[in-house]
């Protein structure tokens, strides 16, 4: 009973451990430009044009890992503020009719994303909505 539970423990723990390093899937190689820390630099949109999300604040920077964590984290704080899953996929966009690369959170909803340069530009994709400036810490 003894040898048992004890490689009952080590199947367990190898099991968690593979599976929780496991890197997520992309779509293309582009879209691998996404992974690492991204500063926070401004956001425009809103209904008046003008930007004023409080989504991010300024000093903030962004994380996204290859093993699927998605990390906020707030000037003069190394906590993190929000740590959630998400995946790369290829969604349809209001911006244009071809399908472009969308950050998928763990609840279902998305934001699509551009790389240009150093710089990362999210959009929340709705109508009315806001368009958040980062560049590459």
């Amino acid at each position: 009973m003894k040898q048992f539970l004890t490689l009952f423990i080590a199947s367990t723990l190898l099991f968690t451990i593979s599976v929780g390093c496991k890197k997520i899937s992309t779509p293309n190689d582009e879209s691998r430009k996404l992974f690492g820390s991204w500063n926070y630099h401004s956001n425009s949109g809103g209904f008046t044009g003008a930007g004023g999300s409080t989504k991010y604040c300024t000093g903030s920077w962004i994380e996204f890992t290859e093993k699927g964590f998605f990390r906020v984290y707030e000037e003069f704080k190394e906590k993190k503020k929000t740590q959630v899953r998400y995946k790369i996929e290829m969604k349809e966009s209001i911006h244009s009719a071809d399908k472009r690369s969308a950050i998928v959170y763990k609840n279902g909803s998305y934001d699509t994303y551009q790389i240009e340069d150093n710089k990362l530009y999210i959009s929340d994709d709705n109508y009315d909505g806001f368009l958040y400036v980062f560049t590459r810490k």
